[in-house]
């Protein structure tokens, strides 16, 4: 066994986060940790990595027992992990990146160049990848700083590597060149952990799965003695059923924009006269590889931006100039992607967030004062509705996990069926179990005559759900696309290919 855990136990608190947990992984194999929000697995990834330590247990290295005092106590054996957030430093070139901490040196402490040089060429041969060693990381695509985290790994000797969620903002493309390289290494002898809620990825790359639930290890088998449906209804407990979206009827025009151009502080254009329009009863996706402009579309939509050049439209309305409370009245929703820092506030309460935006209607007021005892009542029965698990509604929402906070964010957006939804990266950070639910959800509003425009990196979840699917590409949409359209198609326009 290259790395494992024996009876590792360890608690916050009440909570337990790994109880008793037993887990083996060997050389030369990807070992897939699958398991929904609250599982354990990012807390026995940690004590396996020397950043938190168990309160009863062991880690076991090469079959013998140690105690990892700290992350770097981890890669003297040789074990280091990429995080979903990339470690690397803005303003470096990716040469600088590679060999921060551990430059090679000359004389008087100068950095040896050449030999930090010598040593990128020598990791290319190893990997068979090869980057642009003098572009800083700031111009580097998404699937180029993954690749440089795991070389900057194996620069500083790891032989395992613990990848955390590492294909979550990858094109399909990009994806299949990282599991390629993974296997490289896994047939180089090295031990790959790959922790991933995309089963079919891990039914295609993982020698072994390990399924966890409620900081237990449910089962761990091989990837050839199971099947995604097996490991879905391990990861939950129950039965997940399928999501399949069917065609609504379509009706008229809800939110359009005309030709609208964005600029950033540098007066660089990010968004180039892109045109969109979304109608009742349809889901519109945009499709696309991180820092394509997403993040500019969306401020620009929902009046978080100023537009350089371009119209906005709701409900027949022009809402160029107006601010986010007055779009918000016009019938405008938004799902922010950021749900700690901008969609909650997670010290308020389960309450106050979830009448957020909604406190001004008039069954809530009384000689401009609120009524809180129908504000609790309501949202008490809205979140019950959305299946919101909750101790009390006055605590703060930041004591709900993940998963739950996502869908008092959703229930308050969809309260009153607003005329329009931007819902961006709606499932990030949820598990499995809710995921589905918050398909389910969106669909069912778009059955009610609701419009979605849909802004989401994964492609999985835009083939369910889309009815029509636009590709952005450097600020710019390079392609629209029907429902049911090949995923290679969409990969392809997304990494610039082919109108």
């Amino acid at each position: 066994m290259r790395i494992g855990a024996r009876g590792v136990t360890r608690r916050f608190g009440a909570l337990t986060a790994n109880d008793s947990v037993d887990f083996s992984a060997f050389a030369g194999t990807i070992h897939a940790i699958v398991g929904g929000n609250g599982a354990g697995k990012s807390t026995l990834m940690r004590i396996l990595q020397g950043m938190d330590r168990p309160d009863s247990g062991t880690v076991i290295v090469n079959d013998q027992p140690v105690t990892l005092s700290g992350a770097d106590a981890a890669f003297g054996l040789g074990i280091g992990m990429v995080h979903q957030e990339f470690m690397l430093v803005p303003g470096l070139t990716l040469l600088e990146n590679l060999v921060l901490a551990h430059e090679p040196v000359k004389a008087f402490g100068v950095v040896d160049k050449a030999a930090a040089m010598q040593a990128a060429r020598k990791l290319e041969k190893e990997t068979g990848v090869h980057l642009d060693w003098s572009m800083r990381v700031d111009d580097a695509p998404v699937h180029v700083r993954q690749i440089l985290e795991i070389l900057r790994l194996l620069h500083r000797g790891a032989d395992v590597l613990i990848l955390d969620e590492p294909t979550a903002v990858l094109a399909p493309a990009q994806i299949r060149d990282l599991m390629a390289l993974l296997k490289r290494l896994r047939d180089e002898g090295r031990t790959i952990l790959f922790i991933s809620h995309k089963l079919d990825e891990v039914m295609a790359v993982s020698d072994d799965i390990t399924v966890m639930r409620s900081g237990r290890i449910i089962r761990s088998m091989a990837a050839a003695a199971t099947s995604k449906a097996e490991l879905a209804e391990l990861m939950i407990g129950e039965t997940l059923l399928d999501i399949v979206a069917h065609k609504s009827e379509v009706g008229e025009t809800v939110l359009k924009a005309e030709k609208i151009s964005v600029v950033d502080a540098d007066q660089v254009e990010r968004l180039k006269g892109i045109s969109l329009s979304v109608a009742k009863g349809e889901i519109v996706a945009i499709a696309g590889v991180a820092g394509n402009g997403q993040e500019e579309l969306t401020s620009a939509l929902t009046g978080l931006s100023r537009l350089r050049k371009g119209r906005v439209e709701l409900c027949s309305v022009d809402v160029t100039r107006e601010g986010i409370a007055a779009r918000r009245a016009a019938g405008l929703a938004y799902l922010s992607p950021d749900r700690a820092a901008e969609g909650l506030c997670l010290t308020a309460s389960i309450v106050e967030n979830a009448i957020a935006g909604h406190h001004r209607r008039k069954e809530f007021l009384s000689a401009g004062f609120l009524k809180l005892g129908r504000i609790r009542h309501h949202v008490d029965a809205l979140l019950d509705s959305y299946s919101v698990k909750r101790a009390a509604s006055s605590l703060p929402v930041g004591r709900l996990s993940g998963g739950n906070q996502q869908r008092v964010a959703i229930a308050r957006e969809l309260d009153g069926d607003p005329a329009c939804l931007i819902a961006c990266q709606p499932t990030r950070g949820v598990d499995i179990h809710g995921i589905a639910f918050i398909h389910k959800c969106l669909l069912e509003y778009r059955d009610r005559g609701g419009a979605v425009l849909l802004i989401s990196e994964e492609l999985d979840e835009i083939i369910t759900l889309a009815d029509r699917i636009l590709v952005i590409y450097n600020g710019e949409i390079c392609g629209e696309l029907a429902r049911g359209s090949d995923v290679e198609k969409i990969g392809g326009l997304m990494l610039g290919g082919v109108r």
